[in-house]
């Protein structure tokens, strides 16, 4: 099915992007300035789409059944996926994790993703979600391009991230290499 393929390109480039942006980031940049960082940022893009495909699936999220929250020194809390209404300034700022760990958490959720999004039929793109506190309840579909968008919108926010770290703002072309800023 077309949408299938469509979906699994794009999550796709997001998977080869957060590893090319993370390939040479160092710890430091990681947890650096500006707020929510980096590092959080990276973490979110993986535990929206946990929380998601997860739930969707009807199977327990990874971050929990595979002890992942553990790993990262967090609390094995289903809801917690970053919302900023439940992340205050202070968990933000005090996260941390290393590239690897980052990546090796991604690896397992791009994992769940392709697997999920190769079972899909049209009816259950189309299933309707109970989120009764939508006037308009969402369909499979929808919810699959919310966290498509989430996760475009914090990779997006890393590349910048790491180029203001490097080079002050979004300048490739003074940058020695400006493949590295991707």
């Amino acid at each position: 099915m077309i949408a299938n393929d469509l979906l699994l390109d794009a999550f796709t480039r997001v998977h080869e992007s957060l590893h090319r942006t993370l390939g040479d980031i160092t710890p430091e940049e990681l947890v650096k300035e500006p707020h929510p960082s980096t590092g959080w940022l990276a973490w979110r893009i993986s535990r929206v789409m946990d929380s998601n495909v997860s739930r969707l699936s009807g199977r327990e999220q990874l971050w929990i059944g595979e002890g992942w929250a553990g790993r990262f020194g967090m609390p094995p809390e289903p809801a917690d996926y970053g919302r900023s209404a439940r992340h205050t300034r202070e968990q933000v700022n005090s996260f941390r994790a290393s590239a690897q760990q980052l990546l090796d958490y991604h690896d397992t959720t791009y994992e769940r993703m392709k697997t999920y999004l190769s079972s899909l039929s049209g009816d259950e793109f189309a299933r309707e979600l109970d989120e009764p506190q939508y006037d308009l309840r969402p369909t499979v579909a929808v919810r699959l391009v919310s966290v498509l968008e989430n996760a475009m919108t914090n990779e997006g926010q890393i590349s910048y991230l790491k180029a203001y770290h490097r080079l002050g703002g979004w300048f490739p072309r003074e940058a020695k290499d400006p493949a590295s800023l991707r």
